[in-house]
């Protein structure tokens, strides 16, 4: 993106035309980052002075962030991620290491990054967060109405075929997820069929109608296909291999323009 300015102006004004649709505090926060040049030279601060003519240009964001976070979309509402697995997804009462949530707050300088579902730390794949309490209040109401569409990748033991496992689900106080009874857990149903047969195993595609913690190994292994790699709820032969889960595909309705958002790391 670039724009020759038209005449003597600040470097936020300069911005404010060539990404008319960004907030202020999103333009700032490109030059805070060095991402904005004039002339080729990276712009110092808001006020800095552009003479008519000059060439003002926004450099690419980085793709990756540490820890092997990779950005596939943002913009000022929302911001998609590809998290790595062994990366957990938000801090939680037990654990308050090192997520991709604290990740994104520190590499954009912005507090107010709002979670609206969240991975299995040995699960990778698409997230999304939040950037405003709209485009929260909106993705959060889509997740809730089961309007997002959230679709896995598992290599399973087995060979399931298609169908849906559907239970309730509880977590017990060593925090294990457990079927349960429906009075005493959550709803959880998982729509599978298979991609293809790998020996013994099955690569399967999963869409999550509801989203509960651990819903997928859980629900795989009560059925007797438990995800390949699973430590938690797998078999003893899988120790020490890697999960086999992988969120690969994520819609939804942009939260400002209601555009239907697409993303998919098949």
């Amino acid at each position: 993106m670039q724009i020759k300015s038209s005449k003597k102006m600040n470097l936020l004004e300069a911005l404010q035309e060539l990404a008319p649709e960004s907030s202020k505090n999103t333009l700032r926060s490109w030059i805070e980052q060095g991402r904005v040049l004039v002339d080729q030279i990276k712009g110092e601060r808001a006020n800095q002075i552009v003479e008519e003519g000059q060439l003002v240009s926004l450099k690419s964001k980085s793709k990756f962030l540490p820890h092997g976070l990779k950005i596939v979309y943002e913009d000022d509402q929302l911001v998609v991620i590809n998290k790595p697995a062994g990366l957990l997804s938000v801090a939680t009462e037990m654990e308050n290491e090192l997520t991709a949530h604290g990740l994104l707050k520190e590499r954009f300088h912005n507090p107010k990054i709002y979670p609206i579902h969240r991975l299995d730390r040995e699960t990778s794949g698409l997230l999304v967060f939040a950037y405003t309490e709209e485009a929260r209040d909106s993705l959060k109401e889509q997740l809730e109405k089961r309007t997002m569409y959230r679709e896995y990748c598992a290599l399973v033991h087995g060979h399931p075929g298609k169908g849906t496992w559907h239970s309730y689900l509880s977590e017990n106080a060593l925090m294990r997820v457990e079927t349960c009874t429906r009075a005493e857990g959550k709803e959880a149903i998982t729509h599978f069929e298979t991609i293809k047969e790998i020996g013994d195993c099955s690569l399967l595609k999963l869409r999550l109608k509801s989203g509960r913690k651990h819903q997928i190994r859980v629900q795989a292994a009560d059925a007797g296909f438990p995800v390949v790699g699973d430590q938690k709820y797998g078999i003893e032969e899988d120790k020490g291999k890697p999960l086999q889960l992988q969120a690969v595909a994520l819609h939804f309705d942009h939260p400002r323009t209601k555009k239907n958002m697409t993303f998919s790391i098949k």
